[in-house]
Parts: C-alpha cells; sequence; structure tokens
C-alpha cells in the first residue's frame, strides 16, 4: 500500500505572485530609512517575513526596499525620503525546498527558509492501515503507535454517546490518561506533548477538530485512507497540520 502526502500549500516549482511596493533610497539613506521603517511599521510584512527588507538595485548608488502593498502606499510613504516608489510581482509564499528558493531568488533575495521539506514514509503504516481495513468498524477507528511500531491506543468512534466522540477525539483522551498513569511522579511539563513523535492511522481524513487537537497533541504524522467530503482538516485547501500561525507541523499522508 502507497500513500501519497499532502504537500504545503506553495509547493510547486513557480511562486504564486503578489503585488509590491518597493522604494528606491539613496545609498546614504539607506540606514536613516531601514531604522524609520522598523520603528513604525515593523509588523507590517509579518507573513512575508523570508523576503529581505532591502536589496541592491541596478543602480550602484541607490537601493531598493520592500516598502508597502499597493493600497497602503499613500498613507505610508509621507515619513520617508523616496526618489521612486516602483510597483512588482514577487512571491506571495515562503519557499519550502532549496530548489524553490533558488527560483524565488531570482525575483528578490529570500531569507528563509532553505531545507528539504521532509517526506519519508513510516514503514508500518500500511500494516497498521490494513488492520483497520481488516476490520468492522473500518470508518470508525484509530490506532496510534510509537517509534518502537508498538500500539499504544486503538480508538473508536463514539459518537453514539456525544457527536464531538470522533475516534481521534477518544484516542487523544485515551492516550492522556495513559500517560498520566506512566509519569504519576512527572512533573506536568514533561508529558503535555504527549502524542510526540508518534504515528496515527486513520480510515477517514480527521475533521477541522480533530486536526487541530492533533495540532495539540505534538503528533509526528497522521496516514488517513479516505478523505472527508465535506469538513476535512488535512485535504489540499485547509492544511491545518501546515498553517504557519500554529506552533506545532505535522506531515500528512494518505491514501485516495
Amino acid at each position: 500500500m502507497q500513500f501519497q502526502q499532502l504537500m504545503p500549500v506553495g509547493y510547486v516549482k513557480q511562486p504564486p505572485l503578489k503585488t509590491f511596493v518597493i522604494a528606491k533610497i539613496k545609498k546614504e539613506n539607506t540606514e536613516k530609512q531601514i531604522k524609520l521603517y522598523k520603528q513604525k511599521y515593523h509588523q507590517y510584512f509579518y507573513q512575508h517575513d523570508y523576503l529581505k527588507l532591502v536589496k541592491q538595485g541596478k543602480e550602484k548608488d541607490h537601493v531598493l526596499m520592500l516598502f508597502c502593498f499597493p493600497e497602503d502606499l499613500e498613507k505610508m510613504k509621507v515619513d520617508f525620503e523616496v526618489e521612486e516608489y516602483l510597483e512588482i510581482e514577487l512571491p506571495s509564499i515562503a519557499p519550502i525546498h532549496k530548489d524553490q528558493k533558488s527560483l524565488y531568488n531570482e525575483y528578490w533575495n529570500i531569507l528563509h527558509p532553505n531545507y528539504e521539506y521532509p517526506h519519508k514514509q513510516n514503514k508500518d503504516a500500511a500494516q497498521r492501515m490494513q488492520q483497520i481495513l481488516d476490520t468492522k468498524v473500518t470508518r470508525n477507528k484509530c490506532i496510534l503507535y510509537d517509534e518502537d511500531n508498538t500500539i499504544v491506543i486503538e480508538a473508536e468512534d463514539e459518537t453514539h454517546i456525544n457527536n464531538a466522540r470522533h475516534c481521534v477525539m477518544v484516542a487523544m483522551e485515551k492516550l492522556a490518561d495513559h500517560n498520566k498513569n506512566e509519569n504519576q511522579q512527572k512533573h506536568f511539563h514533561d508529558i503535555q506533548y504527549y502524542a510526540k513523535d508518534m504515528t496515527l492511522v486513520i480510515y477517514l481524513e480527521p475533521c477541522i477538530m480533530c486536526a487541530m487537537a492533533l495540532v495539540h497533541s505534538r503528533i509526528k504524522e497522521v496516514y488517513y485512507y479516505q478523505k472527508r467530503v465535506v469538513e476535512g482538516g488535512l485535504n489540499d485547501q485547509l492544511q491545518l497540520n501546515n498553517l504557519k500561525q500554529l506552533n506545532h507541523k505535522y506531515l500528512v499522508f494518505y491514501q485516495h
């Protein structure tokens, strides 16, 4: 059984582009303008912090500074000594592998990242998925196992008790109890990331609620067999496992 990896949005060779305004500044004024810009607008490009703020232009006595989006130019430019503003198209999302970064650098200097997105599949996932496929509760079951391929938790859907008790939520509850019993003498901080380095195998794609629960659990990777028609949290559109705003990411592989 072979799985396909859910790659982050933007894992393509050609970047999606967005219009940015850049400022053409005399080189002797660069330090002053950068200091002023960072003081007043240091959070402006929070979602685009992979782009270097300043780069050398074609003219040796001038530099180009990433300034704003077109709709904000009029209200922002009053504080700066800028000779000219230019609109250009730049990558709207960060590169996520080395070849992509090299391509993006042709548009503008890219600061980061500079790594290969991990894609090695867990050798035991197919075996665990087959275990689920062989059961009568296929669509309502998940298996959680550790790095040694030891099953830690098996859980089934309990929505007959409560609509929120999907099998992932049941598994996380059972895992929390399991870890609490195993770590009675440890401080909470030693066990709060209770699914760290573990793999979850499940028939049906986790919903949005379950996908977020897996983020909080610090799961390492998830394998699912069937995509949800609606409300899936790990599909090409949502990808809750890859959101930049969250403090944990996990790998996702799927069969269909």
